[in-house]
């Protein structure tokens, strides 16, 4: 009996590890604004919105699919000035939320920093409107791909 009842908790042990997941740190998750994101509308610690546009698998198990959403904060923000000063936006402490509200957070970083038009310093003692013309804004445009990894081992 004892051998039996053994054998019953090492399959049903074994049984629980074939099929909890495991998304190793480090695994890839492939993302997209849902919406354009500029430095303009947004202030520092605002939460933006991406979507992953490609399944994330592990053991050729998708763990993560298509269109779930990610969520990122804005860490950085500066808008455009005069003289030709760029705007910049950085956004970055990642994270999915599970259906189990469980949260994987994911590392990397996405910004933008816009065009300067330094140009305009010089030519303001030329021409005095030139003082007045402003950097480009920091944009990230939703037709961008961007990569973030996973922090840490998860199970599933």
């Amino acid at each position: 009996m004892k051998k039996f009842i053994t054998a019953v908790l090492l399959t049903f042990v074994l049984h629980l590890q074939v099929y909890s997941e495991v998304v190793p740190q480090g695994t890839l998750v492939v993302v997209q604004p849902q919406k354009i994101i500029d430095a303009d509308d947004v202030k520092q610690g605002d939460t933006v919105k991406f979507n992953i546009i490609q399944p994330v698998k592990v053991n050729k198990e998708v763990v993560f699919k298509t269109g779930i959403e990610v969520s990122g904060k804005v860490t950085k923000k500066r808008n455009n000035g005069i003289l030709g000063i760029p705007g910049e936006i950085t956004i970055s402490e990642f994270q999915i939320i599970t259906q189990n509200n469980d949260i994987i957070r994911l590392t990397g970083t996405i910004s933008d920093k816009g065009d300067n038009r330094y140009w305009a310093n010089i030519g303001w003692f030329f021409v005095f409107p030139l003082l007045f013309i402003k950097g480009n804004d920091g944009k990230i445009f939703p037709n961008t791909t961007h990569m973030l990894y996973t922090a840490e081992d998860y199970s599933l």
